[in-house]
């Protein structure tokens, strides 16, 4: 049951390249990502996650929990009730989800636009056993991003946001987890948002 997991805790691309742009575009890229929501210091939230295991034991469960955004970079979810299997499960790091982390773990190979979508493709900037990640951004933030493995596997997040208090946040998560062995989606919901926001400029 360990892989449903380690897919879930990633949690919480076939578009053809237009242009190509040099790395300093691709920081452009990820920081304007972030404009929008540069004013919120943190944000705390609910979540609810219906899991569905498409191989066998085919179980349907879910999970929820509460998360925490702390700027710049501190994204992270607790479960609670977490079933038996899941056990050591209970925190799971969302960092990978936040743009402004990526430069410190990948290189881009390309950057494109297809409309207000900037499509960048990435690889490990230290060789592991991610074989390549493709990510979709748009003025609200990161839409799409997909892990390619060595062993085969993929993982691919799809992220619809919606604004709170004038910012964009994410609303609903789709995960759709395939590692060998198991194949895993996932649906996550957030709500009851609170924000902590800087005060307006004087």
């Amino acid at each position: 049951m360990g892989p449903v997991f380690r897919g879930a805790a990633v949690l919480i691309a076939s578009l053809a390249l237009l242009a190509e742009g040099p790395p300093d575009e691709a920081a452009r890229v990820f920081a304007m990502t972030g404009a929008r929501t540069s004013a919120v210091r943190s944000y705390t939230f609910d979540i609810h996650v219906d899991f569905a295991l498409r191989t066998f034991p085919y179980l349907h469960f879910r999970l929820n929990g509460t998360g925490e955004y702390q700027r710049p970079d501190l994204y992270s979810v607790r479960f609670h009730d977490v079933p038996w299997f899941g056990k050591g499960f209970e925190n799971v790091k969302m960092d990978p989800l936040e743009p402004v982390t990526w430069p410190a773990t990948y290189d881009v190979v390309s950057l494109a636009q297809d409309g207000n979508r900037s499509i960048v493709e990435m690889k490990d900037r230290i060789h592991g056993h991610v074989r390549g990640v493709h990510a979709e951004l748009d003025p609200d933030g990161l839409r799409q991003v997909q892990w390619s493995y060595d062993d085969g596997g993929v993982i691919t997040v799809n992220v619809n946001p919606v604004e709170v208090d004038g910012y964009p946040v994410p609303q609903t998560e789709d995960a759709d987890i395939q590692v060998p062995g198991y194949h895993v989606v996932a649906h996550a919901h957030f709500d009851s948002y609170k924000l902590t926001t800087d005060p307006p400029s004087p």
